[in-house]
C-alpha cells in the first residue's frame, strides 16, 4: 500500500468471501460502463444480462457467489486434463455475446478441489482482456506454493489477474480463518462498496497509505487477522514455511509411489503439491467401502 499504484492487498476471511468480493465488484464495474455505454437501458435490464463463467471443477463457493451476486455463472466444460482453457472460455463469451448477455467475470482456479489442476491463467487472461472481462484467481490450496522456486510455474499469468486469493489457513500454518486477497486496482473494489455515513467519518480519509479496509470487504468491522499471520511469520520465517511446503510435498510424493507400487490400486490424476487421488480397482463399490 506504499506504493503509488492503485492495487493492494487485504485479509479476508474465507476464500468463499475473496470470490464474492471479486464477483460484486466485478458486477458493479461492468453495470457503471454498460450504462455510459448504453444510457437507453435501464439498470434494471442490465443486471438482467450479467453472466460469469468459472470452470466445472472449480469450488462450490463460486457458484454461491453468483447465487448471492444473482448473477448465472455458467461452468464451463474442463478439457480431459481437468483444465480450463481460453478457448472454452472464448466460445462461451462470443456466444453469449452474440445473444445479447453481457460477460462480467471469470473466476480460474489455481489447484481445483478435486484434482489440485490449475487453469491455464496466460490463455484465460488473453481472453478476457480482449473483451474486457474481470480474472479472479482462486488458488485457495495451491497459492502457498507460489513461494517455491520450483513451482514458479504456478505464477505464469498472475501478473495480468485482476485479483487473486489463497488462503494462509492452509499451507502457511495460520488459525483459521486467513485468506488474502490482492488486486491490481483496489478502487474498483472501494467505488463498488463505499457507503459513507457521518458517523463513519475520521481524520485519516484519503490517504492512499492509509486504506480503509470496510470498503474492501462484506463487513463493516474487522478481526485483528494481521496479528496471527505476523506471530506465524516472526515464528518459523520464510525458509521454515517453505519447508513445511517442501515436506507435504515430499510425503505426496512417498504416497504416490506407495500407491504405485501396489496392484490393488490405482491413480486417478497426476499428483499435484500434496494431493494424490488414487482409488482401488474394479467396482465403485469397493472405493466406497475404503472411504467408509
Amino acid at each position: 500500500h506504499a506504493t503509488e499504484g492503485p492495487g493492494g492487498g487485504v485479509i479476508q476471511g474465507s476464500a468463499s468471501e475473496a470470490v464474492l468480493v471479486a464477483v460484486l465488484a466485478a458486477r458493479e464495474q461492468a453495470v457503471v460502463k454498460y450504462r455510459e455505454l448504453h444510457p437507453e437501458l435501464s439498470e434494471s435490464e442490465i443486471r438482467g444480462k450479467l453472466i460469469a463463467y468459472s470452470s466445472d471443477q472449480s469450488n462450490s463457493c463460486i457458484e454461491k457467489a453468483g447465487v448471492i451476486a444473482a448473477m448465472p455463472i455458467k461452468l464451463l466444460p474442463a478439457g480431459e486434463d481437468l483444465i480450463l482453457r481460453g478457448e472454452a472460455l472464448k466460445k462461451a463469451i462470443e456466444e453469449d455475446v452474440q445473444e445479447g448477455r453481457i460477460p462480467v467475470i471469470c473466476i480460474a482456479t489455481l489447484g481445483t478441489t478435486g484434482t489440485c489442476a490449475y487453469d491455464d491463467i496466460e490463455s484465460l487472461a488473453t481472453v478476457c482482456e480482449d473483451h474486457n472481462v474481470w480474472l479472479h484467481v482462486d488458488a485457495a490450496y495451491a497459492g502457498g506454493a507460489f513461494a517455491l522456486d520450483e513451482c514458479a510455474d504456478l505464477r505464469r499469468g498472475i501478473d495480468r489477474v485482476d485479483s487473486l486469493n489463497f488462503n494462509l489457513h492452509k499451507f502457511m500454518l495460520v488459525n483459521f480463518d486467513c485468506s488474502a486477497m490482492w488486486l491490481k486496482d483496489a478502487n474498483k473494489v472501494v467505488d463498488s462498496f463505499n457507503v459513507d455515513r457521518i458517523y463513519l467519518k475520521h481524520k485519516y480519509e484519503g490517504q492512499s497509505q492509509i486504506p480503509d479496509f470496510r470498503h474492501w470487504q462484506i463487513p463493516l468491522g474487522r478481526r485483528f487477522r494481521a496479528l496471527k499471520v505476523w506471530i506465524t511469520f516472526r515464528t518459523l520465517g520464510a525458509e521454515g514455511l517453505r519447508a513445511h511446503v517442501r515436506k507435504h510435498i515430499s510425503l505426496a510424493e512417498q504416497f504416490e509411489k506407495l500407491v504405485k507400487d501396489d496392484k490393488r490400486f490405482e491413480l486417478v490424476a497426476p499428483r499435484a503439491l500434496g494431493l494424490v487421488c488414487f482409488r482401488p480397482k474394479g467396482d465403485n463399490e469397493i472405493t466406497a467401502q475404503l472411504l467408509q
